[in-house]
């Protein structure tokens, strides 16, 4: 009997020298099967029509499992950090990353074990990429890697692993070139930090004219008339505001990784493939890196006073100073977001 391989990326070193794969996602841009040889059978696995079966029931209980996995991830993040902030001010400094990063981990995790219950025990190759080569400094890096191949190869191969517990024969293999583009893709992209650039005349002279803003609109997606309309609408004068101070990628700290305890509520399923993931997915801006974070954000960007109203549309998701400028205000108990 042949025996069949799992082929979860777009890399000839997956399939080469097998007869038969399982390919999840196995369509090219140009709408070709990328496993290109015609000597090897191919079985396609289409993971939207798997998705397609999620119905209100099971999305509902996956809010659930995630909303639960985020209170530990809040209780985790103030005890490392020695700090008790409230769930609101963590669901604005990272419940955007965390909330994408749940959707994309159930999605795997729900493709890897159909993949599993239909095809049973399949040879898998894993291309030797550590995690902490893929480990992203922002939520806006994090957001990009998702959409890599070499990302989600990974993380097929760590939700098939995982559904399909220890008979999963896996084989790792050495793909220097792999490794070397992710990282040249990983400097282009700048980790998802802000470009630098210096505040222009106008930026410098409206931060003067109103020092103690009561509304701020950050991140609005309108051209400079506009924000001044609105702003004078809002009975307020004009500012502009940058969020871009320079933040230093900080080395992985493995050892403070390893003291994230998400034991609590994790009793098997997605609940712990989400769990036992978090350490080796969480951006280093929230916990290597947060203190860098809070003393670049504020020397930027200080106000004497909270205000009472801040309006944005992109920063939520793209700006970790503004988030964490935000939550600050917002926790006060004085500012609305």
């Amino acid at each position: 009997m042949t025996q069949k391989h799992l082929v979860t990326g777009p890399f000839a070193e997956l399939w080469r020298k097998t007869n038969s794969v399982v390919v999840i996602d196995g369509i090219g841009l140009d709408g070709n099967v990328f496993v290109d040889d015609p000597s090897v059978a191919v079985t396609l696995v289409k993971s939207p029509e798997i998705l397609s079966q999620v119905d209100d029931a099971e999305f509902v209980e996956f809010q659930s499992i995630s909303e639960s996995v985020f209170q530990n991830l809040v209780r985790e993040l103030n005890r490392l950090h020695g700090t008790n902030h409230p769930e609101r001010f963590w669901r604005i400094v990272c419940g955007a990353w965390f909330l994408q990063f749940a959707q994309v981990w159930y999605l795997r995790w729900k493709v890897a074990g159909d993949v599993w219950r239909e095809h049973g025990e399949l040879n898998c190759r894993r291309i030797d990429v550590k995690w902490q080569e893929l480990l992203p400094v922002t939520h806006d890096e994090a957001s990009l890697l998702f959409a890599t191949d070499i990302w989600n190869h990974i993380a097929y191969c760590d939700a098939i692993k995982f559904v399909a517990r220890s008979s999963q024969v896996e084989t790792v293999i050495t793909s220097l070139d792999r490794n070397r583009d992710l990282a040249e893709y990983r400097a282009v992209i700048n980790y998802g930090l802000p470009s630098q650039s210096a505040k222009s005349k106008l930026e410098s002279l409206l931060a003067k004219l109103s020092p103690r803003p009561k509304v701020v609109l950050a991140g609005v997606v309108q051209s400079r008339a506009a924000l001044v309309a609105m702003h004078l609408r809002l009975g307020v004068l004009p500012r502009l505001w940058r969020f871009s101070a320079k933040l230093t990628p900080q080395p992985v700290n493995e050892s403070l990784r390893g003291k994230l305890n998400f034991s609590e509520g994790s009793d098997g399923g997605f609940a712990k493939f989400l769990s036992d993931s978090i350490s080796r997915h969480l951006p280093t801006v929230y916990l290597e890196g947060f203190k860098d974070l809070l003393a670049q954000t504020f020397s930027e960007n200080a106000l004497t006073k909270p205000p009472r109203a801040i309006f944005t549309n992109t920063l939520l998701h793209r700006s970790e100073q503004f988030k964490l400028w935000s939550a600050t205000f917002v926790t006060q108990g004085k500012t609305k977001l």
